[in-house]
């Protein structure tokens, strides 16, 4: 019933593979979340990830195809060794309370001779309602939300180039540049923002992540408390 709070379904798991010259050259599969029953707010939510696996395979197909039959090529051109290039699409729960469940994906590619690659994306939903929620539910109304996000990353970024980490040269104008609010999510310790990878720093920092804690005046409000995952929701999130 529509009253019921949604439960995480099996996922939705599917495996393509493609051929060049005969050649098995590209794998792909995908595991993305699905929720239990009916109603509008199910459907829309079930809806969305199988958009997003079939959105993904074509994006296999067109990009990442050519890419892999032409490392194939390269590769028997000078007998030098070779696999077929792998492209895996998986979730994670980061948080499933009070009527929220957030969801994180992350598709890896693997294409040899070629550095590996990895693309994240995510999203927050409401499901009372099973729509995601912008980034400005989580802050006071007329609060300038990306400006605080910089603020943020501004100052652990300071903090981490005085660590040693490699991030650019230009890693200040970056951060503006890059950050796009849709990109976060929950987590227990607080609201994560991300950057696409290599946007701000080397491939060796991975995606670049910043959190910010929960302050239920000033903001991000944390999400209200609700019994822990089950060890069923557990089992079918999948990284």
């Amino acid at each position: 019933m529509e009253h019921e709070e949604p439960r995480l379904a099996e996922a939705l798991t599917e495996e393509r593979a493609w051929e060049a010259e005969g050649i098995t050259v590209l794998t792909a599969s995908v595991t993305l979340p699905q929720l239990a029953g009916s109603g509008g707010r199910v459907k829309r939510f079930n809806r969305y990830y199988r958009r997003f696996c079939r959105a993904y395979f074509t994006y296999c197909k067109q990009i990442l195809l050519p890419e892999a039959a032409d490392s194939c090529r390269a590769a028997m051109s000078v007998s030098a060794p070779w696999e077929a290039a792998r492209a895996e699409l998986r979730f994670r729960v980061t948080r499933h309370t009070g009527g929220l469940l957030s969801i994180v994906c992350d598709a890896r590619e693997t294409i040899s001779g070629l550095p590996p690659f990895l693309i994240r994306r995510s999203e927050v939903w409401e499901t009372a309602s099973g729509l995601p929620l912008p980034l400005e539910e989580f802050f006071p109304p007329h609060t300038r939300c990306k400006k605080q996000l910089l603020r943020v990353a501004r100052e652990e970024t300071q903090r981490r180039v005085a660590l040693g980490a490699a991030y650019r040269d230009n890693w200040r104008a970056m951060l503006r540049r890059a950050l796009d609010v849709r990109n976060y999510y929950l987590e227990d310790s607080g609201l994560c923002f991300f950057y696409p990878l290599c946007a701000v720093a080397g491939a060796k920092e991975g995606i670049v992540t910043f959190t910010m804690p929960y302050d239920a005046e000033f903001g991000p409000f944390p999400p209200p408390e609700e019994g822990p995952l089950t060890e069923d929701q557990f089992s079918i999130s999948s990284m």
